[in-house]
């Protein structure tokens, strides 16, 4: 199933917001990811890139999610503009304290739960350690990996904002199935969707 399929089906079980992750990224592939940001506009659901502003300036991206290592958010703000919705993960505490995070919008935190989709991410949270970042956090904290329509009620009772998904739905026997049971765990309204 590709990128721009996936995306489908995220918004029809009420996805409230979409993210670019090509770790890989080829200039062959803007075509999907500008496919897929016409998509969203269509729906009227935010599109964010991950990592690379430059890519999100290039297509008209509603924002970018940025990672430790990627651009300061304070530059992505000059480059994208104040309207533009800017992530930054954070993996644990100290993170979070050592993070400026003027430019920012709402913090991604994980993962929450064992992840294979990201072979470089920290240790595992837990809720007790999202619960922490949320109440050290001055901003919305989305909860990040390993989540699926069984776990993403802990995150909301740690006082998460929002939960974020790649596997739940990527690598499900049943996309669809299992995108529709996590937005009804997040509380998300199925959509007919404009393709």
């Amino acid at each position: 199933m590709s990128p721009l399929e996936q995306t489908a089906i995220a918004l029809q079980a009420g996805a409230t917001m979409v993210q670019y992750r090509n770790k890989a990224f080829r200039l062959e592939s803007y075509f999907e990811a500008a496919a897929i940001r016409d998509l969203c506009r269509r729906n009227a659901v935010p599109f964010l890139v991950n990592d690379n502003t430059l890519l999100a300036k290039a297509l008209g991206a509603d924002g970018v999610h940025l990672g430790q290592a990627d651009d300061p958010p304070q530059t992505a703000r000059r480059i994208l503009g104040p309207r533009a919705i800017i992530g930054l993960s954070v993996s644990n505490l100290g993170e979070l304290k050592a993070s400026d995070l003027a430019g920012c919008d709402y913090i991604g935190s994980g993962p929450v739960f064992a992840t294979a989709t990201k072979a470089d991410a920290g240790a595992v949270l837990g809720p007790k350690g999202l619960s922490q970042i949320v109440a050290a956090a001055p901003l919305p904290v989305v909860a990040i990996g390993g989540i699926d329509s069984h776990t993403a009620g802990s995150c909301f009772e740690q006082g998460a904002a929002g939960a974020a998904v790649i596997s739940c739905i990527t690598r499900s026997r049943n996309p669809r199935k299992s995108a529709l049971a996590f937005g009804a765990a997040c509380g998300c309204r199925p959509r007919n969707v404009l393709t």
